[in-house]
């Protein structure tokens, strides 16, 4: 072995933390500047599975199951908030919009209820106390139901050959959903939600027994046919490579035990930061990364700091200025910032503002044009895709803007891991 050959890894890694120190000792005043990666991502392992990840018009994102004996096919949404997989039930109460039958659960099919006497299963937060005997009952986020444990698989991309094409588990616990109040879209393909939240014994990533799952998301109006976005399960699952960010994965507080929170540092625009949070801060209750919310909704106050930085920038160079009222008339009708296109569409000089976020250990996510910005044609307006939140929930990073990314959630070493071009 040469001596180049030995040094090469050496140097490229002191770089690399080289880079990373400058990053944590910007101040606030100073241009932010983000670090060149070489970035590649991995292919999956013998010891790894993939499951093929695809999108709705509404911008949720599915993977495709299959429950029972004979096997039925469901579609369901990829969720990091919940850690307890739900399908929707043909007997529901309140059910979703959906074209595609639900299934019936019957003992004589292979179900069998989890009783209120598991005291493995049928514990809170996920679970109520039942009557002994009884079904176990469940709460989750937008679903209520009854426990129970069937056989489950996920199915792999029909490319791949290796791993096996579906991956399959006798006796899986998850909830049969009688009153499902989520909105998937009209006419989506989705029945319910795959668990990627931690911290239950009924969770997905506890019955796998993994501790490392990993995803891309398409565009949403991509053909998932031509992509190769995947979630992926395993001790390899996500990046092989040194070049790529990580920041910590935090605790939250104790009425969201679930969820994946992080350290956010400051936001900027156009490298510049316009919002720094502080700890001692009242009513600032954090940042959660969130594949199940389509859209990043912001604390009031970090959110108005983006909003004003990107209407001087639209304005000061462009002479651009949002609808008023700042909102479509129409759908959609959350979005606050918000311009005409035909404005827009006559500058052929425009260049729209980078927003970043950027989080403990040097992490940045810089979100390019598309993810930023919505072209929304039937208002003939494109909108800033952020949200003001209320209340004491915390700011969430949204599907929309991760779009792209392959992000690495490794729950032994409590690391969220993200490069772009993961798909």
């Amino acid at each position: 072995m040469t001596t180049t050959s030995i040094l090469f890894p050496i140097i490229i890694t002191f770089i690399f933390l080289l880079t990373t120190n400058l990053l944590l000792n910007v101040t606030a005043s100073q241009p932010i500047t983000f670090p060149t990666l070489a970035i590649h991502t991995t292919t999956v392992s013998s010891n790894d599975f993939a499951v093929t990840v695809m999108p709705t018009l509404s911008a949720y994102y599915f993977v495709e199951a299959r429950i029972g004996l004979p096997r039925f096919p469901v579609n369901l949404a990829l969720s990091t908030t919940i850690p307890t997989t739900w399908v929707q039930s043909a007997d529901c109460v309140v059910c979703l919009d959906v074209p595609s039958k639900s299934m019936n659960f019957e003992p004589a099919d292979g179900f069998e209820p989890v009783l209120g006497d598991d005291t493995k299963y049928c514990v809170p937060p996920v679970a109520k106390t039942a009557t002994l005997g009884d079904p176990c009952r469940y709460v989750l986020g937008f679903s209520q139901g009854i426990l129970g444990n069937d056989t489950f698989s996920l199915v792999s991309p029909p490319s791949t050959s290796s791993p096996p094409s579906s991956l399959e588990i006798n006796h899986f616990i998850f909830g049969v959903g009688k009153q499902n109040t989520v909105n998937f879209g009209a006419h989506s393909p989705i029945v319910g939600q795959l668990g990627l939240g931690k911290g239950h014994p009924s969770s997905t990533l506890s019955q796998l027994n993994i501790s490392r799952f990993s995803y891309c998301l398409p565009p949403s109006n991509s053909n998932h046919q031509n992509t190769t976005a995947t979630l992926e399960f395993g001790p390899k699952a996500g990046l092989t490579t040194a070049y790529y960010y990580n920041t910590p994965i935090v605790e939250g507080p104790p009425d969201h035990p679930f969820d994946y929170y992080l350290n956010l540092t400051e936001i900027a625009v156009n490298n510049a930061s316009v919002y720094t949070p502080s700890k001692q801060r009242r009513g600032e209750p954090g940042f959660v990364i969130d594949v199940g919310a389509t859209v990043t909704l912001l604390y009031k106050e970090a959110y108005i700091r983006v909003k004003d930085a990107v209407m001087e920038y639209l304005s000061s160079n462009f002479g651009l200025y949002p609808v008023y009222p700042s909102r479509p008339v129409t759908k959609p009708p959350t979005y606050e910032l918000c311009y005409y296109n035909q404005d827009l569409e006559s500058i052929t000089t425009l260049a729209y503002p980078n927003i970043s976020f950027h989080f403990e250990g040097g992490a940045v996510l810089q979100l390019p044009e598309s993810q930023a910005f919505h072209n929304f044609v039937d208002e003939l307006q494109t909108c800033l895709v952020m949200i003001p939140k209320t209340g004491t929930e915390p700011s969430r990073l949204g599907a929309s803007q991760q779009r792209g990314w392959r992000f690495t959630y490794d729950l032994l070493q409590s690391e969220l891991s993200f490069a772009p071009n993961g798909c």
